[in-house]
C-alpha cells in the first residue's frame, strides 16, 4: 500500500493528517486513544487488528478525500488548453510527480537521454507561443516543481526544457521534497487560475494526463492558494537551481 498526503491541521506537517491510498481507501494519522479510556467501552465490534485514533473534526472537513470525478467530467483537450488562454491575471501550479508520460514528448525525451545535442522542440512551440502571448500582456504564469534529492531522468528533461519555458516568460521554481513535506504540501498536481478556479490534474499510474477536475468552492480554492503561497515562499528560482543541478 502507498499513501498520498492530503493535508494536516497540525501546522507543521505531522499529526493529525489524512492520506489517500492506492487501493481506494483512506488512512488517518491521529492520536492513539488510551486503552483505559471509556471510548473502548463505547466502540462497537473492535477486532484484534483494529484500534482507535482521535482527530479533530476540522481535519476531516477540510481533507477527507473528495469523491473521484467521473472521467466524463474531466476537462481535457481543447477545453483544457483554453484555460491557459482565458485566465485574466495569474495561473500558478504545484507540480509534484517525478514522471509524466506525454505522447508528443516521448521522442524528444528519448533524444535527450541519448545525448542528442539537437532535441526536437517543434512539439513544444504551441505552449511556448501561448506563454509568450500571455506574459506579453502582463499575465503571470508560474509553477513550483517539488523534486527529490536525486532527479529522475524525466525531471532532468524538464529542467532542460525549463530554459525555454523561462525565456517565454514563465516563472519556474524548485522545492526539495523534504521542505515540501515540512510545509505540509499535498502530493497532487494542480493549477490555480485567478485565485478562483482550481484545476486538479488526474493521471494514470504511468503518468498520462486523464484531465482536470475544476473546483470553484471558496474554501477549497483558499486552501490551494495557501499551499501555493507556502510553496513559493520556500522555493528557489530555476536560474539558481540549474547551477547546482545541470540537466546533463
Amino acid at each position: 500500500m502507498r499513501l498520498r498526503f492530503n493535508g494536516t491541521t497540525s501546522g507543521g506537517g505531522g499529526c493529525p493528517a489524512v492520506y489517500e491510498t492506492d487501493r481506494n481507501t483512506v488512512v488517518v494519522q491521529g492520536w492513539k486513544v488510551d486503552r483505559r479510556d471509556g471510548a473502548y467501552q463505547d466502540v462497537r465490534h473492535l477486532a484484534a487488528d483494529e484500534d482507535l485514533v482521535e482527530v479533530p473534526r476540522e481535519l476531516l472537513e477540510r481533507f477527507a478525500p473528495r469523491p473521484a470525478p467521473d472521467p466524463s467530467e474531466l476537462v481535457k483537450g481543447e477545453a483544457f488548453a483554453a484555460l491557459f488562454r482565458d485566465f485574466a491575471y495569474t495561473a500558478r501550479r504545484l507540480e509534484t510527480r517525478t514522471h509524466y508520460d506525454i505522447e508528443n514528448e516521448r521522442e524528444p525525451f528519448r533524444q535527450f537521454l541519448s545525448g542528442d545535442p539537437d532535441v526536437d522542440l517543434e512539439w513544444f512551440e504551441p505552449w511556448l507561443h501561448t506563454m509568450r502571448e500571455q506574459t506579453a500582456q502582463g499575465r503571470v504564469i508560474s509553477r513550483v516543481r517539488v523534486v527529490p534529492p536525486q532527479l529522475t531522468d524525466y525531471l532532468r528533461f524538464e529542467l532542460f526544457l525549463a530554459e525555454h519555458n523561462t525565456a517565454a516568460g514563465e516563472d519556474i521554481q524548485y522545492l526539495d521534497r523534504a521542505t515540501a513535506e515540512l510545509a505540509a504540501l499535498p502530493d497532487k498536481d494542480f493549477w490555480l487560475f485567478d485565485s478562483h478556479t482550481v484545476a486538479v490534474l488526474h493521471f494514470t499510474t504511468e503518468g498520462q494526463l486523464l484531465g482536470a477536475e475544476l473546483i470553484t468552492e471558496p474554501a477549497v480554492v483558499i486552501e490551494h492558494a495557501r499551499w501555493l503561497d507556502s510553496a513559493f515562499q520556500h522555493a528557489i528560482a530555476y536560474e539558481e537551481f540549474v547551477k547546482e543541478h545541470p540537466p546533463r
